[in-house]
């Protein structure tokens, strides 16, 4: 099956608001699954209550692209710059 990211899938995935400002959030296309990278860097700048809630955000989100019918995995990445 054929993954797809579709414009209507990221105009709901834009309506989620994130808990934090600046989090950074990828959306990448795989063969098999569509990915939600976060960077390790940027989610470890916030306190450990935000964080939690990140986790939250992400889940939401990942639920949210899976009801479109692909699968979808959160992807952590370690990173000092995203350049």
């Amino acid at each position: 099956m054929a993954v797809r990211y579709t414009k209507d899938m990221a105009k709901a995935v834009r309506s989620i608001k994130p808990p934090v400002k600046d989090l950074i959030l990828d959306i990448v296309k795989h063969p098999d699954y569509i990915g939600l990278r976060v960077y390790e860097g940027n989610v470890m700048q916030y306190e450990i209550n935000q964080r939690a809630d990140i986790m939250q955000y992400l889940l939401l989100v990942r639920q949210l692209v899976e009801t479109y019918g692909s699968r979808c995995e959160i992807e952590g990445v370690k990173y000092e710059s995203r350049k």
